[in-house]
């Protein structure tokens, strides 16, 4: 099943989430993430969190509309934490996070880590705005029709086995994530289809292109 997730970041464009929205089975707006859905004329699935961020006027013109999950204040979780668990205790396999970038950067890092606790539960998941998707290599990852996009691989820990074919920079043994070095930060493709693959380790594709 695929599911979508909308958290309170930069909120995605009215056509970005009614794309992502047309291809999802389950649909939850976190906490301010129930404005993005307003502007695009939608109503998510579920609204869950402790509502400190969403704007007065738009919870009480939704609430009761769609189903709520109203969480406390002081929690040993994120609202968009919660999210994910709720999706994939509804069976979800597939994974799309909006709204997880921009904002507060200590937000956007603890939303990088949900790659992991979808990963812990079998479930893809991805990250996208329109300027980036950000996946987590499991094994390998095929881009196609990415000639000339820029691309970043950015290990949480440590990765071993790296390679990539149809990239300017080819295979790297291992990347670790390192303040004073940061190897790969921005690659670009070189052919129509390029491969990244890694043998071990938690390794984090950024694909930047021109839009969605």
């Amino acid at each position: 099943m695929r599911a979508l997730i909308v958290l309170g970041g930069d909120l995605p464009s009215p056509p970005l989430l009614k794309r992502c929205t047309s291809c999802a089975e389950l649909t939850i707006a976190a906490d301010r993430g129930l404005e993005a859905f307003e502007a695009a004329g939608v109503l998510p699935d579920l609204l869950l969190g402790d509502m400190d961020s969403v704007s007065a006027g738009t919870l009480a013109r939704r609430e009761g509309s769609t189903e709520m999950e109203r969480l406390p204040c002081e929690k040993d979780d994120t609202d968009g934490g919660h999210a994910m668990e709720v999706a994939l205790s509804r069976g979800a396999t597939e994974i799309t996070i909006l709204g997880a970038l921009g904002g507060r950067m200590d937000h956007a890092l603890a939303n990088l880590m949900l790659f992991n606790r979808a990963h812990e539960g079998g479930a893809f998941a991805q990250i996208l705005d329109e300027r980036v998707r950000i996946v987590r290599i499991d094994g390998e990852i095929t881009l196609r029709g990415a000639k000339g996009d820029t691309i970043s691989l950015i290990p949480i820990g440590e990765a071993h086995g790296v390679t990539l074919e149809g990239c300017y920079y080819h295979s790297q043994e291992a990347l670790s994530f390192d303040f004073v070095h940061p190897l790969g930060v921005s690659n670009v493709v070189t052919a129509d289809e390029a491969r990244i693959t890694v043998q071990a380790g938690d390794l984090l594709l950024f694909h930047h292109y021109g839009g969605i």
